[in-house]
C-alpha cells in the first residue's frame, strides 16, 4: 500500500515537472528545438550521401568487371575506353566519399551543439526553481 502511494506521488511529480517544463517557451528551449531540426536534416543528408556512395561504388565495380571482360577478349579499344570510364567513376566515388565525410563531421558538430544547448537549458531551469 505504501509502495503504491510513493510510486503514485513520484509519478505525479514527474508529470507535473514535465508539464511545467513543456509550458516554458524560453529562447533556450527554442534553440534546442532548432538544433534538433538541424540534426535531423544532417542525418537525412548523411543517409542520402550513403546511398550515393553505394551507387558510385557499384558503378566502379561494374566498370572493373567490364574492363576484365574486354581484357579477356583482347579488345584494346574497349580496354582503353573502360580505363577512362573507370578513372572517371573512381573520381566521382572519391568526391562522394569526401562529401559524406564532411556531412558526418557537420552532424557530429551539431550533436555537440545540441548537447551543449540542452545542458544550458537545464541549468536555466534549475536556476529558475
Amino acid at each position: 500500500m505504501m509502495r503504491n502511494l510513493v510510486c503514485g506521488l513520484s509519478a505525479g511529480l514527474l508529470l507535473l515537472g514535465a508539464a511545467a517544463r513543456a509550458d516554458d517557451g524560453d529562447p533556450a528551449d527554442q534553440k534546442v528545438a532548432a538544433d534538433k531540426a538541424k540534426l535531423q536534416q544532417d542525418t537525412a543528408k548523411v543517409k542520402a550521401d550513403r546511398a550515393t556512395v553505394k551507387a558510385a561504388h557499384e558503378q566502379v565495380v561494374d566498370d572493373r568487371q567490364q574492363l576484365a571482360k574486354d581484357r579477356a577478349a583482347h579488345d584494346k579499344d574497349a580496354v582503353a575506353a573502360d580505363k577512362k570510364k573507370l578513372e572517371a567513376d573512381r573520381d566521382v566515388l572519391q568526391g562522394d566519399r569526401q562529401e559524406m565525410r564532411a556531412d558526418k563531421k557537420e552532424r557530429r558538430q551539431d550533436r555537440r551543439e545540441l548537447r551543449k544547448d540542452r545542458r544550458e537549458d537545464r541549468r536555466e531551469d534549475h536556476k529558475s526553481r
